[in-house]
């Protein structure tokens, strides 16, 4: 009997101590805090949402008045040492041209992927009556949002 405990008790530990690094590492994503990147100087999101789809795990959407260039050139500063790569697109709305410019980060262990989406000229809005926001065009205003890719779930 005694050395069937003293097979047994190693075991138990070594699994204990596998699952609290498990826990360990699962929670240490965010637990759902408001991002804090410079750009955004201290900022507070207007709208969050847990998405919980295929691909996303949580949104942030910031918006407020500020000049594009000057905001982009912030973000861009930051964020590419940190391994985030660029894009910039253009979209037409209702005849006008508004600049877009994504951030990307790719998915790392434990976390998943990030991107941030920085909209030209378009203001965030609440809907009357409703819960819902909608995005509207505005000159000078810009539009953040930022997106936590779902990160690695298994077990939980």
């Amino acid at each position: 009997m005694r050395k069937l405990i003293s097979k047994i008790f190693p075991i138990c530990v070594i699994v204990i101590v596998l699952l609290m690094i498990l826990v360990g590492l699962r929670s240490c994503d965010g637990g759902g805090t408001a991002p804090s990147y410079q750009f955004l100087s201290g900022r507070n999101p207007i709208k969050f949402e847990k998405v919980k789809t295929e691909n996303e795990d949580r949104r942030y959407t910031y918006s407020f008045e500020a000049d594009f260039n000057d905001l982009c050139s912030k973000a861009h500063a930051e964020l590419t040492p940190d391994g985030f790569a660029v894009r910039e697109a253009v979209q037409i709305l209702s005849g006008k041209e508004f600049r877009e410019r994504y951030y990307y980060l790719k998915e790392k262990f434990p976390r998943g992927a990030i991107y941030i989406y920085i909209y030209e000229n378009r203001q965030c809005i609440k809907l009357p009556d409703s819960n819902d926001y909608a995005m509207a065009e505005k000159a000078g205003w810009i539009v953040v949002t930022v997106v936590y890719g779902e990160g690695w779930r298994w077990p939980f």
